[in-house]
């Protein structure tokens, strides 16, 4: 993360956050399924099978097919911004695909469709995996830490061995930040329930609007984006 700026280090923690949040309400609305840690729905399908709970394997299965197919937007919006204008709009162009699906999940839990919804939600946290890509690579995961706890490990041992003392710390704010995320998306599920999707509708939805404003900005003012 240290290639990157600090406006672009605090936007992919908001979005970690966000992959805590959502996360935090599938598990809690699909009774142990998730909607962003594609390894735990891999072996909870796995189990299932062998356990004979088709549903649950169905169901797990199902999340991770609309995950994958949220990525595979995000991709798609990705390659088809830069081609059209350059690669700097294509960040943009992600971010605003997520924002719509967001929007979508919404409107469907407004109008009662909490079933639809939740899996809706799957497949906008899928796409934010190409927020931050470079040479079609994800450069920072957002949506799962197993990695990034892996980094930060590995950074923290280099602090022994003459390494930056900074770059460990990244990594842990970056997963600290989905893991304040979990905590919050549960406790405005008990309170909300589906509707505490709304809420994390919102701060997409302005870290959106904000990062688009800022950009611009760089833009006038000639600053790298």
């Amino acid at each position: 993360m240290l290639d990157f700026r600090p406006g672009e280090r605090l936007l992919a923690c908001t979005f970690s956050f966000v992959s805590g949040f959502v996360d935090s309400i599938g598990f809690l609305y699909l009774g142990g399924v998730f909607l962003s840690f594609m390894s735990g729905n891999t072996t909870r399908s796995a189990t299932a099978l062998v356990e004979g709970n088709w549903s649950l394997a169905t169901l797990a299965g199902s999340c991770i097919i609309l995950f994958l197919a949220g990525v595979v937007l995000g991709a798609i919006t990705n390659r088809w911004a830069t081609r059209r204008w350059d690669v700097f709009r294509a960040r943009e162009a992600v971010l605003f695909a997520v924002a719509l699906i967001f929007l979508l999940t919404s409107i469907l839990t407004a109008v009662g469709l909490d079933d639809i919804a939740i899996l809706t939600l799957s497949v906008g946290i899928g796409a934010t995996n190409s927020i931050f890509e470079r040479k079609g690579e994800v450069a920072i995961p957002l949506t799962y830490m197993t990695g990034t706890l892996v980094k930060m490990g590995q950074r923290f041992a280099d602090t022994f061995f003459g390494g930056s003392h900074v770059q460990w710390v990244y990594h842990f704010v970056l997963w600290a930040a989905l893991s304040v995320g979990a905590i919050l998306g549960a406790l405005t599920f008990h309170r909300l329930g589906m509707h505490a999707v709304i809420i994390i509708t919102g701060v997409v939805i302005a870290a959106a609007l904000i990062n688009q404003i800022v950009r611009n900005r760089r833009r006038k003012a000639g600053l790298p984006l």
